[in-house]
């Protein structure tokens, strides 16, 4: 190893530890209970009973690895899980299993944020192999796009999908169309990829580039064409198979494959509510999380320009063959969230190293080319320098998220103005608000639209409903997956965004949340005027 390429490992080393370092500052807060972790991150409270399930204890070693494979929650793979349950366990054995707050700074930084850096590790070095300087640089701004930046603040499997896809891509690179072991070593990991999330189907137009490429180089026979296919869809299915071993499960199997239609049907419709479609629906989110349009369309065009570069060519084509297919599906076929597009916008970001020259020399002549290269590379500067910018006051709304937070201080000003009611109290409360454990408290929470049906065949004593929820379900754009089933949600929010909820009354109203209490218990603890 030469010694500059030591000096480029050591500072990617430092940036990564730094990195890391930071990230456990935020990671390490908002967690002081269950119903924080809930309030903040629901995706992250619903897993926390499923890892505590996974590891037991268990009576017996033959329950004790059926419980663990058989998890029972398959929104996300037993690649995210098992890694997960592995973590709980070693905190088990130091006596830390109950530690929560622990226990998710370590689900964040070591199941998200570890693999996160590790798939920018494997971006820059196929890329520049860490031999110049540029390697460095590069990773610094990867670190810096704000959509990296958020992933890191959850526990989430996204930091995993972009290690796998990331480690695809390296495979197929290194195979470079010789279709030896290395590209069979990326069929392995597609399949384990599909396992943890189905993004790995996306790898499809890639795989076929790669064969048609060696079919047109005349490295492969017709003959060798359909057998190298074949053999990379087998071995990408044993390996689904074995990243996902409750699929031997009958009854999980089938649990399974229902779980991922109604996943496939919700990320394509909406969640009760029809989610908007299309580039104008997805702008203000990439906009926020991956830069300006004249900076997309920046790299998309030196993405497309470096074709011409015969020595990387192939590399880009893989980051292009792998970045349009799932692109064109989240713009148009599904809902645009940040973290989808992490592990194809990501590669496509790594193609801007092309702007940075290896060598002074290789900036000496005076042409249009360099020209051109130094105003995209000064677009590229100036949105690292925004990039900074959003990066901090993400660091600093979810550093402080706790303090002064409005749906604590509601459940603390609902505690003194619930005080009057002594018995046992049935409660919901939508999943976005506080609501810790209470003695004497039956706490209950959905994640569908509410209706008068579910909540008098619960007969719940208290309700606790988020304004943000009501204004999303009324405002004048919602329309509804199942039109009847959300003309019933509908009626339900606006009777209580009009303080009118049938068999219940208000008690307390802020911007946040809304209060109420039946009817009858109003009457019981309350005076009259109070309950009219």
């Amino acid at each position: 190893m030469a010694k500059n390429q030591k000096w480029v490992i050591f500072s990617l080393a430092l940036a990564s530890l730094l990195a890391f370092i930071m990230y456990s500052i935020p990671n390490s807060k908002a967690s002081e209970n269950m119903a924080m972790v809930t309030m903040f991150e629901p995706d992250e409270s619903a897993m926390v009973p499923i890892i505590k399930r996974m590891v037991g204890p268990h009576p017996n070693l033959v329950h004790t690895v059926y419980r663990f494979v058989a998890y029972g929650f398959y929104s996300y793979g037993f690649p995210h899980f098992a890694p997960s349950a592995v973590v709980l366990k070693l905190l088990s054995w130091f006596g830390q299993g109950e530690n929560l707050p622990l226990m998710m700074l370590s689900m964040r930084q070591l199941i998200s944020v570890m693999p996160m850096i590790a798939s920018l590790w494997v971006l820059v070095y196929v890329q520049d192999q860490f031999k110049t300087w540029r390697s460095v640089a590069l990773l610094a701004f990867l670190l810096a796009v704000p959509a990296v930046v958020q992933n890191g603040y959850w526990w989430h499997p996204d930091g995993l999908v972009m290690l796998f896809s990331s480690l695809v891509l390296f495979f197929l690179w290194k195979d470079n169309r010789s279709f030896g072991k290395h590209f069979y070593f990326a069929a392995i990991l597609c399949g384990i990829l599909v396992a943890l999330k189905v993004v790995g189907f996306f790898f499809f137009l890639t795989i076929a580039v790669v064969l048609v490429w060696g079919l047109i180089e005349k490295r492969l026979t017709w003959k060798q064409f359909f057998s190298k296919g074949l053999q990379f869809i087998l071995i990408m299915a044993l390996a689904i198979v074995a990243a996902s071993p409750h699929l031997l499960i009958p009854n999980h199997r089938a649990l399974a494959f229902n779980v991922l239609k109604r996943e496939i049907l919700e990320t394509s419709k909406g969640y009760g509510v029809f989610y908007e479609k299309g580039l104008a629906s997805a702008w203000p989110t990439m906009h926020a999380f991956y830069g300006e349009a004249v900076f997309l369309v920046t790299v998309l065009g030196v993405s497309v320009w470096s074709l011409w570069d015969e020595k990387t060519r192939f590399l880009r084509v893989l980051v292009l063959s792998w970045f349009i297919p799932l692109s064109t599906h989240l713009l148009f076929f599904s809902h645009f969230k940040y973290q989808y597009w992490l592990p194809v916008a990501l590669p496509m970001f790594s193609n801007l190293i092309v702007l940075l020259p290896k060598e002074k020399k290789d900036w000496q002549d005076h042409n249009k080319s360099r020209l051109v290269r130094i105003l995209l590379l000064a677009i590229v500067i100036l949105q690292f320098g925004l990039f900074i910018k959003k990066d901090v006051d993400l660091f600093r709304v979810r550093n402080t998220r706790a303090e002064n937070n409005p749906s604590i201080q509601f459940y603390e000003k609902a505690l003194v103005e619930l005080a009057p009611v002594t018995q046992d109290k049935l409660v919901y409360y939508d999943y976005r608000l506080y609501m810790p454990e209470k003695q004497g408290w039956m706490i209950e929470n959905s994640f569908d639209l509410l209706t008068y049906d579910y909540i008098h065949s619960r007969n719940f004593d208290l309700l606790f409903l988020s304004q943000q929820r009501i204004r999303d379900y009324l405002h004048p754009s919602a329309i509804g997956i199942d039109p009847t089933t959300f003309a019933q949600s509908q009626a339900f929010y606006r009777d209580a965004d009009e303080e009118k909820l049938e068999g219940y009354k208000l008690l307390l109203r802020d911007e946040t949340v809304l209060l109420y209490i039946r009817e009858d218990l109003c009457e019981k603890y309350y005076s009259a005027d109070r309950c009219d």
